[in-house]
């Protein structure tokens, strides 16, 4: 599925690599650093995927605190973050 991927979901994306990077790269499963890519290089991804996308950000979003130097803040955001949960939220109450 081609998507219009908000912006502010790609900024949150570059912003968790690059703290987990600064972390060493501890943050993040091969699994979340390969949506990472695919949101960032606008690359189509299947509806199943997108509706795994939107169960991880639900589930996720409690460990994502704001804080920066928490794993949970840059797995959360590294999937895309607050726009990504809301951005598919709506595209499945069409």
């Amino acid at each position: 599925m081609k998507l219009k991927i908000p912006i502010q979901a790609k900024k949150n994306v570059y912003k968790a690599i690059i703290h987990n990077q600064i972390l060493g790269n501890k943050c993040s499963t091969i699994v979340g650093k390969h949506r990472s890519n695919q949101i960032l290089e606008d690359k189509p991804m299947s509806k199943k995927t997108l509706q795994r996308t939107y169960a991880y950000l639900s589930r996720a979003k409690v460990y994502a605190t704001g804080d920066w130097s928490r794993c949970g803040t840059i797995s959360y955001n590294l999937w895309g973050g607050d726009a990504m949960h809301d951005y598919l939220k709506k595209l499945f109450k069409k």
